[in-house]
C-alpha cells in the first residue's frame, strides 16, 4: 500500500503537530484531481503528467469543446492508470487493490465561458465506486 500526503484547496492539511495522510481510494481520488488540475508539462519531473483544461476556459464552449474537454479528462485518465500498471508489475506489494483505478464509469462535462466542471465517477480495485469533481475557472 502506498499513501501521499493530504492536501486540501492546494495547502497541506494539518492533523494536530502533524501532517494528514491519505491511502487507498482517497490516495486515488486526490492523486487524480491534482493531476487533472496540474497544467501538462508543469512538472519538470513528470513533463507527460497534468492536463490541458486550462486552455478551454474562456473559449467558445461548443458541443466539439465540451468532446475535447472529455477526451483530455479521458487521456489523464488512461495516461495515470498505465503509471499504476507499470508500478504494479514492477512492484506489485507497494500498491492495494483500494489504489488502483479500474475503470472509468461515466465523464460529465458542463462548460460556460469561464468555468469548466466535470463528475468523474471511477471505480477502484476493491469495487468501490467514487466520483469525482472537477471545477477549472479562470
Amino acid at each position: 500500500m502506498s499513501y501521499s500526503l493530504a492536501v486540501a484547496d492546494g495547502d497541506l492539511v494539518q492533523k494536530g503537530s502533524q501532517l494528514g495522510i491519505v491511502f487507498g481510494k482517497d490516495k486515488l481520488t486526490q492523486d487524480i484531481y491534482l493531476l487533472i488540475m496540474e497544467r501538462y508539462g508543469g512538472d519538470r519531473f513528470h513533463v507527460n503528467m497534468g492536463s490541458t483544461l486550462q486552455d478551454y476556459v474562456g473559449s467558445i464552449a461548443s458541443e466539439s469543446t465540451r468532446a475535447e474537454v472529455h477526451a483530455e479528462i479521458f487521456r489523464v485518465l488512461q495516461n495515470y492508470q498505465a503509471v499504476q500498471l507499470r508500478r504494479f508489475r514492477e512492484n506489485p506489494e507497494l500498491l492495494s487493490a483500494s489504489e488502483l483505478l479500474v475503470s472509468v464509469d461515466a465523464i460529465q462535462t458542463a462548460m460556460n465561458y469561464d468555468t469548466i466542471n466535470a463528475a468523474i465517477k471511477l471505480r477502484n480495485g476493491s469495487d468501490q465506486a467514487t466520483t469525482i469533481n472537477v471545477v477549472q475557472s479562470t
